[in-house]
């Protein structure tokens, strides 16, 4: 009996150092990286010429945001971390949700200077769409790009792909923006 107490008091020692060490590594990986400190490092593109940071507040929740108006892009060379993740909310400025359009597509992608891929899109559509005059959480897992550097890719467009352009109130918001370790 005392062996048996003994084999299994050893067993529960070791999953705990185990444990322990891990949860210590996983704390170690780094913080995350917030892309509105980098965002005047970063490549913008917009016919319209705005892509600014600004505080946008969607029905009472606040946060710092790029605005654009669409089409766009924005795009961040970035070192992608082990188990990184994007983080962003996507939104459109409240003076858009009464007025006639149809919406911002949003699209996020990577490239590697040779390939783009896309990795996420998202319409909003708050005039038509009530639920959507909010931001929208949006978590892209950017690990099959662990330890390169990329181009992340922000897109924002008026219209979606083979349709006629609508770009009728289309006030695109890009909220805290972040590269996260999950």
């Amino acid at each position: 009996m005392k062996g048996n107490r003994a084999v299994l008091t050893a067993v529960v020692v070791f999953v705990l150092v185990i444990a322990g060490w891990w949860l210590f590594k996983r704390s170690n990986r780094g913080p995350a990286v917030n892309l509105l400190t980098t965002f005047e490092t970063a490549t913008k593109k917009a016919p319209s010429g705005i892509v600014e940071v600004t505080d946008a507040d969607l029905n009472g929740d606040k946060k710092r945001a790029i605005y654009t108006v669409p089409p766009s892009r924005i795009t961040w060379k970035t070192h992608v971390p082990e188990d990184g993740w994007l983080k962003v909310d996507l939104g459109m400025k409240p003076e858009s949700w009464e007025k006639e359009g149809n919406g911002v597509w949003f699209y996020v992608g990577v490239s590697d200077s040779h390939t783009y891929e896309e990795l996420f899109s998202q319409h909003l559509d708050p005039f038509n769409n009530k639920s959507d005059r909010r931001w929208v959480p949006v978590f892209v897992d950017l690990s099959a790009y662990a330890g390169e550097d990329v181009d992340l890719v922000f897109n924002a467009r008026t219209s979606a792909e083979r349709t006629p352009e609508d770009p009728r109130n289309d006030l695109a918001l890009w909220g805290a923006p972040e590269i996260v370790i999950r």
